[in-house]
């Protein structure tokens, strides 16, 4: 990972933040609390301004940011001459302190939704409405058409091309699929798909589409002596040019276990090998295929679904942590993963339009997460503040401050300690 690729990542975490904190910075300024000071970045002051009463700092450590309420601490004392201002934080009203607290996480769901519609109207988006049905596949022989729109998936809405991922993900592949299309007449239809398999023979590589290059050899290719490797770019079988996708397809299959003769470039080098293919029985494909959504109301759509989708995933996730499913070391990632995610992105795309998609994609989908995170009621998060004003506005009255002391202590100690958990993993799989 590369110098700049950490700085843009340190960048891209910090402006993150920051969206964070302005929303609660000026949710707070137009419901006339006083604030004290607003800074971007943590650490000691490089430069401090001050205007109409707040301090506009700008600090070290090029990370997260911080806006600080007058009255939210009892460390802002000295900084207070009159308790009974009506803009200290505890002097305002439940109703808005609940907005003010609200809008920090609000603010990164609104820049997450910006930042779709920039991705989708820029490199164009997938929407469930579906593609013309191809052979070999489920779906070819029912009654689905180009253009029907894909409503669920296995009892799952399907409004988001994540929402199709996630069902899929999620699905049994031996086990029968249900879904239910929409026509062009707005009537449902509610298909099953039961599982099939398909018999062919293949060479048993996975390879690069664009450059026909093989990127993984099975094990059982040519029968369970490879002769292919990692690497090699297929040039033809037999003579037929490899481009040709369905001659190769019906060439491998009409040779069997007779050898067939594939031209591969090697290292710069021309060669023939000979080899035989593998027989394999696969699952068949659903064949269901999205089609890409040109409008402003489909580009609209998506970005104000997409967010939903991920918190969805997130939830699904959690669960399957909690049942022990999946393993929470897998499952999280940390301000240093998130840092190496956007390093990685900078360093390894081959041009400037993936990585510009790239980063937009990486950017929404964790502004979610971190707005989602904040709500949790788990204490000191954005979420722990809103239970507390909702049980304090049940009751008509402030739970005891004693109380509250000892609940967020408790809370600051395990988020202490789960953040280090989570780092130490980010860092352990950096060096795996």
């Amino acid at each position: 990972m590369s110098l700049l690729g950490i700085l843009i990542g340190l960048v891209i975490i910090g402006l993150m933040m920051l969206v964070h904190e302005s929303g609660h910075f000026f949710a707070g300024r137009l419901l006339n609390f006083k604030i004290l000071e607003f800074s971007i970045f943590m650490g000691p002051r490089l430069i401090t301004t001050e205007k109409n009463g707040v301090k506009y700092s700008f600090r070290l450590l090029p990370i997260g940011a911080s806006v600080q309420f007058a009255g939210e601490y009892s460390e802002d004392d000295d900084e207070i001459d009159d308790k009974n201002d009506p803009g200290l934080f505890f002097n305002r009203p439940r109703w808005a302190r609940a907005i003010v607290v609200f809008s920090g996480p609000l603010a990164n769901f609104i820049t997450a939704f910006l930042a779709f519609v920039i991705m989708f109207s820029a490199f164009g988006v997938a929407v469930p409405r579906l593609a013309a049905p191809i052979e070999n596949t489920l779906i070819y022989k029912t009654n689905i058409a180009e253009g029907d729109r894909l409503i669920s998936y296995n009892n799952k809405k399907i409004r988001t091309s994540a929402d199709f991922a996630i069902a899929k993900a999620f699905s049994d592949p031996t086990e029968p699929i249900n879904i239910v299309i929409e026509k062009s007449d707005q009537s449902q239809h509610e298909i099953r798909l039961e599982p099939q398999t398909t018999e062919q023979y293949r060479l048993g590589v996975v390879q690069n589409i664009e450059t026909n290059t093989i990127i993984e050899v099975d094990p059982e290719s040519n029968q369970g002596k490879p002769v292919l490797q990692e690497g090699d770019q297929i040039i033809s079988i037999n003579g037929i040019d490899y481009s040709a996708s369905k001659e190769i397809t019906d060439e491998i299959n009409r040779a069997k276990n007779n050898p067939i003769v594939v031209k591969v470039k090697r290292d710069q080098e021309v060669l023939e090998l000979s080899m035989r293919p593998t027989y394999y029985q696969d699952q068949l494909a659903d064949g269901i295929f999205f089609t890409e959504g040109n409008s402003v109301v489909d580009v609209l759509y998506q970005a104000w679904h997409y967010p939903w989708s991920i918190v969805k995933s997130t939830i699904e996730g959690f669960a399957l942590i909690f049942q022990g499913q999946m393993k929470f070391s897998d499952s999280v990632t940390g301000p240093v993963g998130i840092v190496k995610v956007f390093g990685d992105v900078v360093q390894d795309s081959p041009d400037i339009g993936i990585m510009i998609y790239q980063l937009l994609f990486y950017f929404a989908m964790i502004s979610v997460a971190i707005g989602f995170t904040n709500l949790l009621p788990i204490p000191p998060l954005d979420g722990h503040h809103l239970l507390i004003l909702a049980i304090e506005g049940i009751r008509r009255k402030d739970l005891p401050d004693n109380f509250k002391h000892v609940v967020t202590a408790i809370g600051m100690f395990f988020i202490l300690g789960l953040a280090l958990l989570i780092i130490y993993f980010d860092i352990r799989r950096i060096f795996n």
